[in-house]
Order: C-alpha cells, then sequence, then structure tokens
C-alpha cells in the first residue's frame, strides 16, 4: 500500500490546529496495537489487555423494523452500515465521555482524550441500542489523522465476531484495540472515508430538503416546555421552532402524534443551545431506560437545526431524537439516542456521556440498513502467495431516481468487510461484477465467484456478498531464483584482470527467518546462480563486500540492477553488479631512505649531491660575509 499524505481540503479552523500540533507529538502507549508513528498498516490484533469479557456476539444479518426498535441493553443484536455519527470538521472525545455506538466518520482529525484516561468504545457499546455495523467491517473512518492520548485507549467493535475495523487518511497514534479486524493508514481522505466521501454534501442536502417542508402541527413554549401538537392524518408530523426559545427549555412533550409516524423538528436560528431533561410522547415519559418505547421514540424524532453555526447539547441527561446541523460546530455533553450528522467539529465532552445508535424511521441517509457489504474470500493452491493487503475491485451499478449510478469498492485479500451504499430504497436492484484483477507474480487468477452478484435491496437489511477468487500457481513447482554477474565501467577497467573476484553477499526471508549467503563472481561477466529453489514471492536484496586491491584503480559505488529480485514462478532473475574503475591518484615516491634511516639525518638520500651540500652552503655563506664586508666598508669610508 502506497504511504500518501492527506490533502487538508478546507481551511483549519482553530481546533484542527490544536488537533494537528497534538498529532505531531503523540506517544506509543500500552495497549492491543500502541503506534508511536503512522505506518502503512498495523496487523489485526486481539486485546492484550482491557480484553472483552463477554462471548463475542453474531447480530442479526438485518435492522430492526420501525416499531420494533429496542431498547437500551448490551448485546449487539441488529446490523446497520449507515453513519450513526458524522464529524464534517474534527472530532475531539474529551472529559469522561465513553462510548459512540455506530459507524463513526470523522471528514477531518479525531483525539480521543479522556480527563482521567480509560476506554473510549467506538462501534460497539457496553450499553446501548445494539444496532451496529457488520462485525469486521469499518467502524472507525478518519479522513485525517487519528490521535489517542496517553492513558486513553480507542476499542473499537468489541464483544462482536469479527470486531471492529479502523481506517484513516493520514496516521495515527496511540493505544487501539480493534478486536481482531484491521487497522489502516495512510489512505486519503476518500478512500479512508469510502462509500462516504461526500457524505458532508448528503448531510446538506437533506438538512435542506427537510427544512423545506411546511409544518403541519403546531409549537407552543411556556414554563421551560416546548409542547409540539401534532395533526391526524400526516405520513410525517413536522414542526417548527426558534432556536433562540430552546434555551429555556428543559422539558420536551410531544402531543397528538399518530402512532408509528415519523416526527421532523426544523430548527432556525444561528446559534441554539437545548439541554432537556424530561420527553414525553403522547403523555409516557420515554427518555427513561426503563421505558418500553425507549427505542421507537429516539428512532422516530429528528432535530433539524437548519442554520446553526453553532450548536451545543447540554446537561447530562439522555437526549432524544437524531440530529442534523449541516453548518454547526457542536458541543455534546448529554448522552444522545439516533443519529448525530454535524457540518463542523464535534466535541464529546460530558460525564459518562454515550452515543446511542438508532436509525430515524424517516429514512434516507438517516434512515437504517437498505444496502449491501461485500468481502473478500481467496482460495486455491496459490492463496498463500497472496499478500494480505491486495486490493480487488468489486463494480456496483444500479438505478436511483431514474438515473444510474455507478462506483467500485476496494476489498482487501484479508477478507476485511467493505460496505456499499447505503439507506437505498426498498426495491432497488444492485448488479455486482469484479474487474481489474491484481498481478500477483505466481498466481493465475481463476473466474471469481460473486454470491451473490445480483441484489435487491429490502427495507432495513444489510445483505452480504463474498466475492470468491481462485488463486493458481503458475507451475508446479511454484519456486525461482536468481543469478548475478559482473559490468565494469570507467576509464581503468581495462587494468583489471578478467579473473579478478568480487564477493556479492545476499539476504532474504525464509519462513520467518532471515537467510543470507555469498556469491563469488568474476570481472569476465559469467553469471553465477544464486539459490533456485526459492518460494515465489520471495525478495532478496543484495551488497557488494570487500571489492579487490588493483593497482592504478579507484572503485566507485556499485550499482545492482536491479536493486531487489522478487522471485518469480519457475524462473531465474538476472542480477547485474557494475563497478566504476576510475584511474587512481598518483602519489610521488619520496627520494632516499625514510627518515632515520642510516645515513641521512634530513631524510634525503645519500648521494654524491648530498655530500656536496655542506660545501655549497659553506661558499654562500663566505660569499654573504664578504658582500656585508664590503658594504661595511663603503659606508664607513
Amino acid at each position: 500500500m502506497n504511504t500518501r499524505t492527506s490533502a487538508r481540503l478546507r481551511a483549519r479552523s482553530p481546533l484542527r490546529s490544536v488537533v494537528a500540533a497534538a498529532a505531531a507529538t503523540g506517544l506509543a502507549l500500552a495497549g492491543a496495537v500502541a503506534l508511536a508513528a503512522a505506518p502503512a498498516s498495523a496487523a489485526p490484533a486481539s486485546a492484550a489487555t482491557a480484553a472483552p469479557t463477554a462471548a463475542a456476539a453474531a447480530p442479526a444479518p438485518y435492522c430492526p423494523p420501525p416499531g420494533e426498535m429496542p431498547g437500551i441493553g448490551n448485546v449487539p443484536a441488529y446490523t446497520d452500515s449507515n453513519v450513526a455519527v458524522f464529524a464534517g470538521g474534527d472530532y475531539l472525545a474529551t472529559g469522561s465521555s465513553a462510548e459512540s455506538e455506530g459507524l463513526l466518520l470523522v471528514h477531518g482529525d479525531a483525539v480521543f482524550d479522556k480527563a482521567n484516561g480509560g476506554v473510549f468504545n467506538v462501534g460497539t457499546v457496553g450499553v446501548g441500542s445494539g444496532i451496529v455495523p457488520p462485525g469486521g467491517s469499518t467502524m472507525l473512518a478518519v479522513g485525517g489523522d487519528i490521535t489517542v492520548r496517553p492513558t486513553t485507549s480507542v476499542h473499537v467493535g468489541a464483544n462482536l465476531d469479527g470486531g471492529g475495523a479502523v481506517a484513516a487518511g493520514g496516521s495515527a497514534t496511540g493505544s487501539f484495540d480493534t478486536n481482531g479486524a484491521t487497522l489502516t493508514l495512510d489512505l486519503g481522505r476518500a478512500a479512508a472515508m469510502a462509500p462516504n466521501a461526500d457524505f458532508q454534501s448528503v448531510v446538506t442536502d437533506t438538512a435542506t430538503t427537510l427544512g423545506a417542508l411546511p409544518a403541519t402541527g403546531t409549537t407552543s413554549i411556556a414554563f421551560g416546555r416546548a409542547t409540539f401538537t401534532g395533526t391526524p392524518g400526516e405520513a410525517m408530523q413536522v414542526f417548527d421552532v426558534d432556536g433562540a426559545a430552546l434555551a429555556s427549555i428543559v422539558e420536551v412533550s410531544f402531543e397528538g402524534i399518530p402512532a408509528g409516524v415519523p416526527i421532523l423538528v426544523n430548527v432556525s436560528g444561528g446559534t441554539v443551545s437545548f439541554a432537556p431533561n424530561y420527553f414525553l410522547l403522547n403523555g409516557e415519559r420515554v427518555d427513561a431506560f426503563s421505558s418500553p418505547n425507549f427505542g421507537n421514540a429516539a428512532s422516530r424524532i429528528l432535530w433539524n437545526v437548519t442554520d446553526a453555526t453553532s450548536l451545543l447539547l447540554g446537561g447530562s441527561s439522555q437526549f432524544m431524537g437524531s440530529v442534523l446541523a449541516p453548518t454547526a460546530t457542536t458541543e455534546v455533553t448529554a448522552s444522545t439516542n439516533g443519529r448525530l450528522h454535524v457540518g463542523g467539529d464535534l466535541r464529546y465532552s460530558g460525564v459518562g456521556n454515550e452515543h446511542h445508535n438508532y436509525p430515524w424511521t424517516g429514512g434516507g441517509s438517516l434512515g437504517c440498513g437498505g444496502g449491501f457489504s461485500a468481502a473478500k474470500l481467496v482460495t486455491g493452491g496459490g492463496a498463500s502467495m497472496v499478500p494480505a493487503d491486495t486490493i480487488f475491485t468489486l463494480a456496483y451499478e444500479y438505478e436511483l431516481a431514474g438515473g444510474p449510478v455507478a462506483g467500485t469498492l476496494a476489498l482487501r485479500a484479508d477478507g476485511t468487510v467493505a460496505n456499499g451504499p447505503q439507506g437505498l430504497p426498498a426495491g432497488t436492484v444492485v448488479r455486482l461484477s469484479e474487474v481489474d484483477l491484481p498481478a500477483v507474480p505466481g498466481v493465475e487468477w481463476g473466474a471469481a465467484t460473486i454470491s451473490p452478484d445480483v441484489v435487491t435491496i429490502a427495507s432495513g437489511e444489510v445483505v452480504h456478498v463474498t466475492v470468491t477468487n481462485t488463486a493458481n500457481s503458475n507451475s508446479p513447482s511454484a519456486v525461482g531464483g536468481f543469478s548475478v554477474a559482473k559490468a565494469l565501467g570507467g576509464e581503468a577497467s581495462a587494468l583489471v584482470p578478467d579473473d579478478t573476484e568480487y564477493t556479492v553477499q545476499y539476504r532474504y526471508e525464509l519462513d520467518g527467518e532471515s537467510v543470507t549467503g555469498k556469491l563469488t563472481v568474476r570481472a569476465d561477466g559469467v553469471a553465477v546462480d544464486g539459490p533456485q529453489g526459492l518460494p515465489v514471492g520471495t525478495v532478496v536484496e543484495f551488497t557488494e563486500i570487500d571489492l579487490p586491491e588493483i593497482d592504478g584503480v579507484e572503485w566507485g559505488t556499485p550499482v545492482f540492477s536491479p536493486e531487489t529480485v522478487t522471485v518469480a514462478d519457475g524462473a531465474s532473475a538476472r542480477v547485474t553488479v557494475t563497478n566504476t574503475a576510475t584511474d587512481a591518484p598518483v602519489v610521488p615516491t619520496p627520494i632516499g631512505p625514510a627518515p632515520g634511516t642510516p645515513g641521512s639525518e634530513t631524510g634525503l638520500a645519500s648521494t654524491g649531491v648530498q655530500a656536496i651540500v655542506p660545501v655549497l652552503v659553506a661558499a654562500i655563506l663566505v660569499a654573504a660575509g664578504v658582500t656585508a664586508l664590503v658594504v661595511r666598508r663603503r659606508r664607513t669610508a
């Protein structure tokens, strides 16, 4: 997998800048996966500490139907691949916030920093609706970087068969427990968020469409209570309320609401602060866990905060219903029950607050299911030669609103579940095909089997598709090897005898162990075989050691072509190592014996010339003396 730096697609907010600085100084922490820097991917891991105590669950592969939404419990019971929580900016879990159930999708960066440390659960939670993504699928998808601060650990997909995968467009630091699923980094924003890369536009469009619906009921505000009175016969109960009026509200009452229909409250105003702690539906209190209609009430209500730039969901109670806020920077201290889709930064900062995943029965992007997921299965005698991170491409196409829709899913060879589009209308027919099979050395692919290859979307159901590929070996042996030959270059290459020997060292991994060896090659260019029975896919590296000494020759840096060899089935790859021979610098030869040898105190050779030197010196000195005497006499004359 290629490592890429995620492009920042919008200007950073102050919170984003703080998060980026934090990510740059992240520390490695103890846990199932502790990251101090961002590798391209981290292997699946089971919990080393704080492992789930309950047996892994396998929930039903569909959403609960409207009217049968579960109450609060601690067992994953239903499957939902739609986005539960979305932050169009950065995401911060701090204070003593505890859990986020369902798929958590973040466009920017995500930071988990509990004030007193401990575990923050994502995907599945200790106590929640039990409506969770499929086991092994992505439950935390972040377009930017993920930072888990010291003493905090993020657990994903706990108590769920297959655990929960994590995908990041950038890096990740800190402690993660994916409960056996994958943690994949440096994907780039679009790939990390796929198939929800454009979810911000989905949130905006949905909010605009719902915000344009006319009110069907009446709203009254008095004595700290907001009362929404419905109208019989309407398929959706729609209300309008001024966001400024909600600041004083502690009780919410929905009255005269027909059974089973969804409820939409369009909230106006630029700044909204709302901290209710008591919810009534047709006279019954529904925000207490003891209420048999807790889940049904939460799944029916949607608060559409159409144009606020600042939203606070305060208090420490159970906030009932989904929240749609396409332009708001949002802070949450209450526990939320529904979907939570906000366009700006999202800060979860309460005391033990949790997000419980309840799809909105009004459907669309806030609804449940109506989609498919897919995973790859590689079989055949060559399956072991296929790297786990090999990517296969599954294409899908269907019609929506009278027009064609097409796209692709990236499926990993390790079987990680990928979610296709969710929230599709019941009856939508999706056709699937596999395109552009990856090239894997030593492998020849058989025909792909897609089961099923046509999916008919049913309300609330997520259909799982298995794409099976048979990997066949290109030959019965499935082995190969390499040979090495010498080549010379440079102006001094003619000085090198053909029988000059060079030592090439090679290294490769075999059955998890490092193997090294040496080959002796000659300057005449005759190739020498290395090991020939290496498994296909083995990567061999080379170095040259102990270059020979040749008079008049200075060696340049050896160049291997290719630098490494990946063993192919039945083939012996030729490697050429080229040495450049240049003329060695000429060093002057000293005259005579070295200093201190007999016959010379100055280091000059003991020759006739040396014997004459004292005589010459004496003559020069005498001549100088005579000259000086003549000059002196002239001056005194």
